[in-house]
């Protein structure tokens, strides 16, 4: 009995060279085994690298000009339209029934005067080709029935033309009336009201 336990001790106490793991070293927190290839020994870890590439800088596109329609460009009000257009970089034109007026200003130099005449509908269709939007300055004194025509159906002709044409937009300078003025200017105001309702009838807020 005591010969079998000796040799059951011996048996579990006896562990295989073989069977034997390496002894393992901690190195600034890693392991590293001792049984390392030499190969592994002189290797170097260098950071990655990671090469930005420049931005591509690509221009932007020239802004296309807008095209302005000016009526009355060579009135008080209008001409300080055409001047302020120009300096905001508009591509301007206006409409005169005797092509380009006698204006020595510099500004209407840069003008496209177109020949035409508001209270003939059919010679405005050309000037207004590709305009992206109308600015009516135009209107006047004179009798009543004058009157109605230069601020009424002069300003009517060209609101119903544009329309026809597509174009977007189109701004008219309209007037107050009050009291004794409207009495006396009775064709004034009555021509400017009726424009007002074809311009709303025709472009709802001015489009």
């Amino acid at each position: 009995m005591r010969s079998a336990l000796s040799r059951l001790i011996r048996s579990s106490c006896s562990v295989s060279p073989s069977r034997l793991s390496s002894p393992v070293l901690l190195k600034n927190g890693k392991a590293f085994s001792s049984d390392a290839t030499p190969r592994d020994s002189g290797r170097v870890d260098e950071p990655f690298k990671v090469e930005e590439a420049e931005p591509v800088k690509v221009p932007p596109p020239p802004p296309s000009p807008h095209k302005l329609l000016v009526l009355g460009g060579s009135g008080f009000v209008g001409s300080h339209v055409c001047k302020e257009a120009l300096e905001r970089g508009f591509v301007v034109s206006s409409l005169n029934r005797s092509g380009k007026p006698s204006i020595s200003e510099s500004w209407a130099d840069k003008v496209i005067w177109n020949q035409g005449n508001l209270l003939e509908p059919a010679s405005l269709e050309d000037s207004m080709d590709g305009v992206s939007a109308v600015v009516s300055c135009v209107g006047g004194f004179g009798s009543n029935s004058q009157m109605f025509k230069l601020n009424g159906t002069a300003n009517i002709n060209a609101i119903r033309v544009a329309a026809e044409k597509g174009i977007k937009r189109f701004v008219y300078v309209s007037a107050a009336d009050f009291g004794l003025v409207n009495y006396l200017l009775q064709g004034y105001y009555e021509g400017k009201r009726a424009a007002e309702a074809e311009l709303l009838s025709k472009f709802t807020y001015g489009e």
